[in-house]
């Protein structure tokens, strides 16, 4: 049946002209009520029994008049969409099905990351090989000068939170003004780190993960009126941020944020692989992400003296004094080794094993455990079938503290004496002296 038909009808209902065949009827106002009226007008008017809920899970008016000609009994179903190609023989893409092989390795086959003083990956690392960083006093335009009776809190800030391309991301003008900047920021860099894949993002296969490391809401928190609507409230909690990766790319493979503080963004990387592994999704997005909206973080850093007074990380440093916070956002995507191997992918990195567990009780809620470091470090080690004599470089968590990176040494070695009595062989380091303290995407900006 003609696709013009289905587009005036809908156009009518909505009362839009702009609507075309392909415009998201979400991003178009589509709701259960005027899903109502679309299927009764299709009833009225093409004879064709139509339910409310056909009309919501087509994402536009061409796939409307896929449902609405397969209904009618003297027209054949319109065959698929040229953008949207029919696959039912292709091969499974899990790795069984590639060769049989062990899927235990993970490959990183796509990289994309906003971060202080690095717009994308070939930024950053042009930022670690020439030493600099990213770390200085917050933007003006981020809170009151006044917020802050100490003045300007120092940093790693990334410029420009606030750009987004909006309709790019079916969201319209008011909806997006409501929308968390770490929202924002995530769909662009899944979004790019598929590219970086080689994947059309829109033709992400259906059974990819998405894990996302995230802790704080301060937009919602600090920045906008409390519970306006769907948009401003429910949907700026945590939880949405790997759900709308998932929604706007038609993702069914397990879609979870994980707040874990400081290793959130790893412990979701550990999530992917484990999943990966058990045959819950093919390939996953993984990410992590921080942005900082609020002064008050600062100021309760700063009252438990956690901050550095000199405003610099020197990890692993004698002269070492506290952390310097940083913000960012960092998106990978990993897929079995044996089948990036296969597929030809451009393999920016192997993980070959992870583990994860917790410090349990020592002599402060906020005071690291040297044995379970030593014990999570060891069965990550036998997880990847290595000892550490082949290891030229941790890079650490290495936050800058006193407490801290004592502990997390004293936890690495006791892991290397397992395995080795060889000293002096294997550097340590921490980005976080470049770029400062990412706390839940921090593990991922290591990784990258």
């Amino acid at each position: 049946m003609p696709e013009e038909t289905v587009v005036d009808l809908v156009r009518a209902v909505l009362r839009d002209p702009q609507v075309s065949a392909t415009s998201p009827l979400a991003a178009a106002g589509i709701d259960s009520m005027l899903a109502t009226m679309v299927a009764a007008e299709v009833q009225d008017r093409l004879g064709a029994t139509l339910s409310p809920v056909d009309v919501l899970q087509a994402r536009d008016c061409r796939a409307l008049t896929a449902v609405v000609a397969s209904l009618l009994p003297d027209e054949p179903p319109a065959p698929p969409a040229p953008d949207a190609p029919s696959t039912p023989d292709a091969a499974p893409t899990g790795s069984d099905a590639a060769t049989g092989d062990d899927a235990h390795d993970m490959a990183i086959v796509g990289v994309a990351c906003a971060l202080p003083g690095a717009t994308d990956p070939e930024g950053f690392w042009s930022l670690l090989a020439g030493g600099g960083s990213g770390v200085g006093p917050a933007p003006a335009f981020r809170w009151p000068a006044d917020g802050d009776p100490d003045g300007a809190p120092v940093g790693g800030f990334l410029a420009q939170i606030d750009e987004f391309d909006a309709r790019f991301f079916d969201f319209f003008a008011k909806q997006a003004e409501v929308l968390d900047p770490q929202v924002r920021w995530l769909l662009r860099t899944a979004w790019e780190a598929l590219e970086s894949a080689g994947i059309a993002p829109l033709s992400t296969p259906a059974s990819t993960g998405v894990f996302v490391g995230a802790s704080y809401q301060h937009y919602k928190d600090y920045n906008i009126p409390p519970e306006l609507d769907a948009a401003a409230g429910l949907g700026n909690h945590n939880a949405f941020l790997a759900n709308r990766v998932s929604y706007f790319l038609d993702l069914s493979g397990p879609s979870m944020t994980i707040d874990t503080l400081c290793s959130s963004s790893l412990v979701a990387l550990h999530t992917a692989v484990r999943s990966i592994r058990s045959g819950e999704c093919d390939q996953a997005i993984v990410a992590g992400v921080r942005l900082a909206m609020s002064p008050l973080h600062y100021t309760a850093m700063r009252n438990l003296r956690a901050l550095s007074p000199t405003g610099a990380s020197r990890a692993f440093d004698a002269s070492a004094d506290g952390f310097v916070p940083g913000e960012g956002v960092v998106t990978v995507v990993v897929k079995p080794l044996v089948d990036a191997v296969r597929d030809g992918d451009r393999i920016r990195g192997v993980i070959r094993g992870t583990a994860v567990n917790h410090g349990g009780r020592t002599s402060g809620l906020t005071v690291p455990s040297s044995a379970a470091q030593r014990e999570v470090i060891v069965a990550a080690l036998r997880d990847a079938g290595i000892g550490p004599d082949g290891i030229g470089v941790v890079e650490a968590h290495g936050t800058g503290t006193s407490l801290g990176d004592p502990i997390e040494v004293e936890g690495l070695t006791r892991a290397w004496r397992e395995f080795t009595s060889r000293t002096q062989f294997c550097a340590i380091g921490s980005v976080k002296s470049n770029i400062g303290h990412l706390e839940p995407a921090a593990g991922l900006a290591g990784v990258v």
